[in-house]
């Protein structure tokens, strides 16, 4: 039953067909490389899915069924091409079945996108001998199809609806989207022929509708077959265009489809993939399932980012009729419940890193940054510590945050000491500049507080003081120590150091930074301080907004994230900014699609990224430096920000060895992790005690 009214379109039952849904929230389909090589399920793959089934969503989409050998994407893709996966596959659906949610498989062939070292040594095969924009050298041209080869894939594909039907599951969904085989016929960009199988869109289309007919013919009309489609392609030259996306989704509707999920794509290189498949801003790709449901009588099938709020809206609007997630199920498999249960603080929020599809692009298995247990389902087991212990965090940070949740979880006595007056460390100044992180930073806070954990403000962790408590198990947590850059000119007045801008924001000025203010600074500032130490993220980044003690011209030393996502703050507050980094790019350390974001953005924003730079000096007028051809620059500033290097804290640790105490550490204090590291380090300390 629904026991949220805030959610009561999105959690109350449904029908598609002949199948019957708890809720509107559907797993969308991903590849999460967790197949073993040869394409068998995997105990991993049971225990990431059954996570889920009882979480609450209605439906789980399997991604990316792998229906010919010849199509293969990824390294350890599920299969369905052979008789032989049909075990594995039904073991894994009575397991979804078993907590009422239903299961569907995707079936895709990859096309262009496929690679010989993991598909048997197979020439890739497309409708056109075209390489796909973008790629890395080294990769093969695809052969084009014959007419008798793309007959002998239709069949590849009922072959594997037939099994899937064999194996118990609720249903199939074809992959017609993401740039995949049957995507490269239905797109201009990617066909270019000349038969009956190219030209206009009605013979783009034909291999799609001819799959759905032999599906239809091998499964029966009551066995549910959705599709999945590109309401439009970003970025591609002849691509699909929205009105090529509704007369597709009306033809696929007449050939017999029970739903049709409406996606997008832009390319596997560069922004527009953030635009679609995985869209970066909010429900950017709503419009598309908007645009089809208002031309087919089948229900469709909204994704890309969309929130649970946002979800509900969409509902009611009559914009689609059901709402898909990945990412945010990925995060928290227990998102359903806890929207039935009302419990909407306490949803673990996907912060949109991009962490999980670049494992994928590294040919790795798929992890969350903000979920350790999602993959580990199996390891990480929060049951009940047999005895408890007491459990001494030092630190309030995301690492320390993270221990103490899971440890109190188990039944541990929790204390955490944290130096500062508020809890977040790194984690805070990170949430204002960027919302998502703000998102987590409450969860995390919302979970401390609700839990049984004692928290112990502007306590600073020492030998003597763990030696007064005798914990059982202490986690350091404590952050980084920071090294900032060496450089002539770096103690001059125009000179701040991220450490300062932090201690600004936060209302305690240092000696350093105190010395670089001007007097009417320092009184804005001490005026200020009662609301500096309250405030919230989001009060912080409106304040700054009015005004910082930062001047208009800036240039930023260091190339890492934090230094990139300071410029863009900066620009955002109307600062004209010069990123100076001796590296061949910035940010190396984000995954590859926040990467391709934050350079769009900081380009759109006018901060101008200068690489293989070296620093040589500051002045009062700016910074003096020099490139890889021994040039030398003079860049105008009125403030310099240095960007300080980040290395282990081990102070207290190599304090500590002399003692019987047993000590770990966790997050940037054993070395940057980012918040993947820290979410990683605090959950597996916790668990293992």
């Amino acid at each position: 039953m629904n026991g949220n009214s805030r959610f009561r379109k999105l959690l109350e039952p449904c029908q598609i067909g002949q199948l019957k849904l708890r809720n509107r929230l559907v797993m969308a389909a991903m590849g999460l490389n967790y197949a073993s090589e040869d394409g068998f399920i995997t105990q991993r793959q049971k225990d990431f899915y059954e996570e889920r089934a009882k979480g609450g969503v209605s439906t789980i989409v399997l991604g990316v069924g792998l229906v010919d050998l010849v199509g293969k994407l990824i390294t350890h893709q599920i299969c369905i091409y052979d008789d032989r996966f049909i075990p594995g596959l039904a073991d894994l659906a009575a397991t979804i079945q078993q907590h009422g949610a239903r299961v569907l498989i995707q079936l895709q062939h990859g096309g262009r996108y496929s690679r010989p070292e993991r598909n048997g040594g197979h020439q890739p095969v497309a409708p056109s001998a075209i390489l796909q924009p973008g790629v890395l050298p080294g990769r093969e041209t695809p052969r084009e199809l014959t007419v008798k080869e793309i007959g002998e894939l239709v069949q590849r594909f009922a072959d594997g609806a037939e099994r899937a039907k064999k194996a118990g599951l609720d249903g199939v969904e074809i992959h017609a989207g993401h740039g995949y085989l049957i995507a490269q016929f239905l797109s201009g960009h990617s066909n270019k022929r000349r038969d009956e199988y190219g030209g206009n869109l009605e013979n783009r289309s034909r291999f799609l509708l001819e799959i759905i007919k032999a599906v239809r013919e091998r499964v029966g009309r009551d066995y549910p077959v959705w599709c999945r489609i590109d309401g439009r392609e970003f970025g591609l030259e002849n691509g699909i265009t929205p009105e090529d996306g509704r007369e597709l989704a009306q033809m696929i509707a007449e050939a017999g489809v029970d739903a049709i999920n409406v996606s997008g794509y832009g390319g596997d290189i560069g922004v527009n993939f953030t635009r679609a498949p995985l869209a970066y801003d909010p429900g950017s790709l709503v419009p598309l399932a908007e645009g089809v449901k208002k031309v087919v009588n089948v229900p469709v099938i909204a994704v890309g980012r969309i929130s649970p709020e946002l979800g509900e809206k969409v509902l009611r609007e009559g914009k689609a009729d059901l709402i898909a997630m990945a990412r945010a199920l990925i995060a928290d498999p227990e998102l359903p419940n806890k929207l039935v249960s009302g419990n909407v603080e306490d949803i673990r929020p996907c912060i949109n890193c991009y962490t999980c599809i670049h494992q994928i692009f590294m040919s790795d298995s798929m992890y969350c940054a903000v979920n350790a247990a999602a993959g580990r389902e199996g390891e990480f087991k929060l049951d009940q510590s047999p005895k408890p212990k007491r459990v001494l965090v030092a630190g309030g940070g995301p690492a320390g945050m993270e221990a103490a949740r899971v440890a109190a979880l188990r039944g541990h006595r929790v204390t955490i000491c944290e130096k500062a007056r508020r809890l977040g460390g790194s984690l805070f100044f990170a949430s204002v500049l960027s919302r998502e992180n703000e998102e987590f930073l409450r969860y995390l806070a919302t979970q401390v507080k609700k839990l049984p954990i004692e928290v112990k403000f502007g306590a600073e962790v020492t030998p003597v003081m763990i030696e007064g408590i005798n914990p059982d198990a202490t986690v350091l947590a404590l952050g980084p120590t920071l090294d900032p850059p060496r450089i002539p000119g770096a103690d001059g007045r125009n000179v701040l150091s991220g450490a300062m801008l932090r201690q600004i924001l936060n209302g305690h000025l240092g000696k350093d930074a105190r010395v670089r203010l001007s007097r009417w600074q320092r009184t804005v500032l001490y005026l200020g301080r009662p609301v500096l130490v309250r405030s919230k993220p989001s009060t912080l980044r409106c304040l700054t907004r009015l005004w910082m003690p930062i001047g208009e011209r800036v240039v930023v030393v260091g190339g890492d994230f934090v230094a990139c996502e300071l410029a863009e703050f900066l620009a955002d507050r109307g600062r004209r900014v010069v990123v100076v980094t001796g590296g061949q790019q910035v940010a190396e350390e984000l995954a590859i699609p926040s990467r391709w974001v934050l350079a769009d953005r900081l380009q759109n924003k006018g901060v101008a990224v200068m690489t293989e730079m070296r620093c040589e000096q500051i002045t009062g007028a700016g910074v003096a430096a020099i490139d890889k051809e021994g040039r030398r620059r003079a860049i105008e500033a009125d403030t310099v920000v240095l960007a300080e290097a980040i290395r282990p804290n081990a102070a207290l640790l190599k304090a500590l060895e002399s003692s019987d105490a047993a000590v770990y550490q966790a997050g940037d204090c054993k070395g940057l992790g980012l918040i993947k590291g820290a979410v990683a380090d605090g959950a597996g300390f916790a668990v293992g005690i």
